[in-house]
Parts: C-alpha cells; structure tokens; sequence
C-alpha cells in the first residue's frame, strides 16, 4: 500500500512540475524535446518505487521449457501444412499431366518428407487408374520426378 502511495505522490509532483514547466517553455521545437524528457521522467519516477528490494525481475529463474513445447507444437504443424499443400499441388499437377496425355487417374496420393534443410522431397508418388499403360503412367511421372517411387494400381486404392 506504501508503495501505491509512494506512485500516486511522485505522479502528482511531477504532473504539477510538468505543467509550470510546459507553461514557462517556449513555443518551437524545444518544448517538443522538453515534453519528450519531462514524460521520460514521469516514467521514471512511477517506476522507481517498484525496484526496491522486494520487487526483483530475475532472468536466470524463467524456464525455456514452455517455450520447447510451444515451439514444438508450432514447427510440427507449419511442417504438417507445408507437407500438405506440397502434397496437393503435386497431385493436381500429376492429375493435369496425366489428363492431357489421355489418362484418368481415379487417386494420387503423395508421400512427401522434409529433408535435414528442410526441403522438401516427394518419396512416393501412387497413383491408382482404371485405364492406361503403367509403364507410361511411370514415364510421365518419372520426367518430373526421376529419383521417386512410383506405385500405379488398376482400380481405387483408398
């Protein structure tokens, strides 16, 4: 309760300094820099009753093991979101690819990885037709993509 009194008090006296200063101040860009300082010291003085001993901000007592588990949660869903609008621009274009060389894809499924870089990098492609050559289905895919497995299967796969 002191020290509110201690806040109150300060603010008062520097308020009512404050205001004889400002009415004492010429006008001009003096009195901007004087406004600037006389607030930096209001600041100040309403601050200071709090640093006594009681009241100490330690930073060697604030854990990072909440910051872990936060940060954890986060990188694991950025990654999951990249992963699945990686995953499903590469099937649009393979269903778009496969469209316009004559072949219906039924499903496509993409099985893509970040890297140690955090690149990332499509594993498997499988990709499930009811009509068209595998081995043409695996040529195609294989121009974009040469170091994926790539899985074609008659029927739906899902």
């Amino acid at each position: 309760m002191e020290i509110l009194k201690t806040v109150i008090y300060s603010a008062c006296v520097i308020g009512i300094v404050s205001t004889f200063v400002d009415i004492a101040a010429p006008q001009g860009s003096m009195k901007k820099q004087l406004d600037l300082i006389i607030g930096i010291i209001l600041v100040l003085v309403v601050i200071t009753p709090f640093m006594n001993k009681e009241f100490k901000i330690r930073l060697s007592e604030y854990t990072y093991d909440y910051d872990k588990k936060i940060y954890g949660e986060i990188k694991k869903y950025t990654e999951q979101t990249v992963l699945d609008e990686a995953s499903s621009r590469v099937s649009d274009h393979f269903r778009k690819k496969l469209s316009d060389n004559g072949i219906k894809c039924d499903n496509i499924i993409i099985t893509p990885e970040l890297d140690e870089y955090n690149r990332i990098e499509i594993k498997k492609v499988q990709i499930s037709s009811q009509q068209g050559d595998r081995t043409i289905i695996t040529k195609l895919i294989k121009e974009d993509l040469p170091q994926t497995e790539v899985v074609v299967t008659a029927g739906d796969s899902s």
